[in-house]
């Protein structure tokens, strides 16, 4: 086997990391995971949503029940008044305030009982939404040892991988490997393909009967290139 037949076999453990890696990603297992571990997320959101609200409520009604107090008071204050008045206008004129601020006691009693009741409702949503996060974060913990253990075999096959493309390294002239791993990210990572037939398997083009001759050409110490697309090419 040749230097650049072992170079070729460098790239095809190195293309197997890469695709690892993107299998990584993208592996069901995963997009399961992910999918979990947002439904976990939405419900959170929702249920700090919910509390928000009830706070917004309980504030709000806090404020009616204190404006109820102090209409409370003035009411109570301008009927002592009344005892004492003995002008018939001034009398109707303190009646008038008293029935406007009953008005008003009534109107914000209603608004407090709303915002009781959807409290209340609030108060029922967060019972299920409570209920909705725990189904999500069992889901999610199932989803998690799942992917756990893909992720494990990944690991495996990886290592195997790295200790094999750690030999093929070993194995070839330091300056060849330098020159290869330089070249990797111009080709999007694979920087060495084989020709097969009359095909270069990194750009798929053809390679003519004439450049394979000067392919066999090339002399040694050079690195012979796909007519098309540059890449080392192994094979000719």
């Amino acid at each position: 086997m040749t230097d650049l037949d072992r170079l070729h076999d460098l790239q095809l453990a190195d293309s197997a990391l890469d695709q690892m890696a993107y299998r990584r990603a993208h592996i069901e297992e995963r997009l399961a995971f992910n999918a979990a571990r947002a439904a976990t997320g939405a419900a959170r959101s929702a249920l700090a949503a919910n509390v928000a609200r009830r706070d917004l409520l309980e504030q709000q009604y806090a404020t009616l029940e204190a404006a109820g107090l102090q209409i409370d008071t003035k009411a109570g204050r301008l009927e002592g008044q009344m005892r004492n008045v003995v002008v018939t206008r001034e009398a109707e004129a303190i009646q008038r305030e008293i029935a406007l601020l009953k008005s008003k006691r009534d109107e914000g009693d209603e608004t407090g009982l709303l915002l009781l009741d959807q409290s209340e409702a609030l108060s029922t949503e967060a019972v299920v939404l409570a209920e909705r996060i725990a189904a999500a974060e069992a889901a999610e913990a199932g989803a998690a040892a799942v992917l756990a253990l893909a992720d494990a075999a990944l690991d495996a096959e990886a290592s195997a991988t790295v200790v094999r493309r750690a030999e093929l390294a070993a194995g070839l002239p330091a300056d060849l490997v330098k020159e290869y791993e330089s070249r990797r990210p111009a080709f999007k990572g694979v920087a060495v393909a084989r020709l097969q037939g009359t095909r270069c398997t990194g750009c798929n083009l053809d390679v003519s009967r004439l450049e394979i001759e000067g392919l066999r050409a090339v002399p040694s110490g050079e690195l012979p290139e796909c007519p098309s697309c540059a890449r080392i090419i192994v094979g000719a």
